[in-house]
């Protein structure tokens, strides 16, 4: 990358750099993954100075797939990148619900059921595809650097001095970190929190996020039996598989229950041979009626075993230092809401900062008091959206790997009665609620049968002779309206409303709320 003076603005080389007072306000990220990169969209959108600090590579060849949903989707058209994610991939068709003979024992075109109801398509592309894209349709990819990786971050009232492995500094006035599960944003945070306030960030948070399950991750070349846009979730006692097709590639997550938990500093990470360990002992399940998972590591392009973290901390921001995406809030893929929920959370913060931004006169930057104010909203607002999507993916992944007589009874007996259509209207009520950049236009190209919450007037709204069940409105038939009554009635009397070994908070989900 070339140099130049505005690219270098609020960057030094000199270790004890002191604050440039005239510059422009000026925004840190830490992380070039899904949320740093539709943050680096939008802020250039919005004419607001920003650096994105990437500690490796964009796009490393590294995990499985991503996937989105309508929410995602209509963020993504927002900056820009939609259309050439599109083009990249095969819209999502088929669900296949499968138990240890690999045979279906659910069938529906799940995807075109969420097209109908959202207005945008379902597609899954490789992970490293979907990042690469991303950032060649940015405007100014000098806002992003590469080779990056933060050490240290000094908080004043003036500003944050942000300190890099290569010993250069970069300056602004918040530092946002977008820096993965493993984040080191976070871990500045925590430990600047703690000199300002004694325990303000407890060993009980700390531990907050959890690993119950590892995941065997990875990209494998095409396999007959598979199909080419489908999703496969592939279900057997204490052990799922999910796996999504396109024509050329197929992505896979095996997910075991660990026989104890884990929690934060320890980082679940095995070796290659212990990948193909577990790779190797399920090679014989079969994944469809053709095929068998050894098939697909056979032809594997790379695969890693991980751990599946899962949880949200309390705090999201400290000073001025606020954490988006993993960092914060963390999914199990099951559900495909990772991503989206990434993308809920950038928007939500940048909405708050451009707001502040707009009221600034020129080379005027807000106080630390707020941003601190601005932080905690952005806090606030995300929370309990986030519990839903949570409590979601835990339900999910417990589910699919029979985690207990109920989950089993549940899966095999109570998920195929009424029908995918079912899940597809819960889901779809829950994508409807989503945020987007406020600052942005956005263009609805497909009708929708379920209007965004956030549009004066919801779009593309049909009626249907529907019953209203819990926070859903629904089309049911009397034998939904029974099996839903009973599933729901298990869940709670039998369930404890709680998850069983699920994360550590309270699981408010209601598989009719969501």
């Amino acid at each position: 990358m070339n140099s130049t003076e505005g690219k270098n603005a609020g960057r030094r080389e000199d270790p004890v750099a002191s604050f440039e007072h005239d510059r422009p306000f000026r925004v840190i990220i830490a992380g070039g993954g899904v949320a740093g990169l539709a943050m680096a969209h939008a802020l250039l959108r919005a004419g607001i100075d920003h650096v994105v600090l990437e500690k490796g590579d964009v796009a490393p060849d590294w995990g499985a797939s991503i996937s989105t949903w309508g929410h995602g989707s209509r963020i993504l058209s927002q900056i820009g990148c939609l259309e050439a994610l599109e083009a990249a991939a095969l819209p999502l068709k088929l669900l296949h619900t499968r138990g240890t003979d690999g045979k279906a024992f659910s069938q529906e075109p799940f995807f075109d059921m969420m097209k109908e109801r959202n207005g945008f398509e379902c597609i899954t592309m490789e992970r490293r595809t979907f990042l690469r894209i991303v950032y060649d349709r940015l405007p100014d990819k000098s806002k992003v650097l590469t080779g990056k990786r933060v050490i240290d971050v000094e908080e004043t009232d003036d500003g944050v001095l942000v300190k890099l492995q290569d010993g250069t500094i970069e300056q602004g006035d918040i530092l946002i970190g977008c820096d993965g599960v493993h984040s080191r944003v976070r871990d500045l945070m925590w430990r600047n929190a703690n000199l300002a306030v004694e325990n303000r960030i407890t060993s009980e948070e700390k531990r907050s996020q959890i690993v119950t399950y590892k995941s065997l991750v990875g990209v494998s070349w095409a396999v007959p039996g598979l199909g080419i846009r489908d999703m496969h979730w592939v279900c057997e006692r204490g052990l799922s598989f999910l796996i999504l097709t396109q024509p050329d590639k197929i992505y896979f997550f095996v997910n075991w229950k660990l026989p104890r938990k884990m929690r934060w500093p320890s980082k679940a990470k095995w070796s290659n041979e212990e990948a193909e360990a577990a790779a190797q002992s399920v090679a014989e399940i079969p994944i469809s009626d053709s095929a068998v998972f050894g098939e697909l590591w056979k032809n594997k392009i790379r695969g890693h075993l991980i751990g599946l973290e899962e949880g949200m901390f309390e705090h999201w921001y400290n000073g001025r230092i606020a954490l988006v995406g993993d960092s914060v809030h963390k999914v199990t893929p099951n559900f495909a809401l990772g991503a989206m929920c990434a993308l809920e959370s950038t928007a939500v913060l940048l909405n708050k900062i451009v707001a502040v931004h707009k009221t600034l006169e020129p080379g005027e930057r807000p106080s630390k008091t707020e941003i601190g104010n601005l932080f905690h909203s952005y806090q606030e607002e995300r929370k309990p959206r986030m519990q839903i999507a949570l409590d979601a993916s835990a339900f999910i992944t417990r589910l699919q790997a029979y985690d207990g007589n109920l989950m089993h009874f549940m899966m095999r007996v109570m998920f195929p009665i009424p029908g995918q259509a079912r899940y597809a209207n819960q889901l779809a009520e829950f994508v409807s609620g989503s945020p987007k950049f406020d600052f942005l236009p956005v263009a609805y190209t497909l009708p929708a049968t379920y209007g965004w919450k956030d549009e004066s007037t919801p779009i593309n709204t049909t009626k249907k002779k529907q019953w209203k069940i819990g926070s859903s409105v629904t089309d049911v038939t009397v034998t939904e309206m029974i099996s839903l009554a009973l599933l729901t009635l298990l869940f709670f009397t039998v369930f404890g409303a709680r998850v069983e070994n699920s994360v550590p908070v309270p699981v408010t989900f209601n598989i009719s709320s969501l």
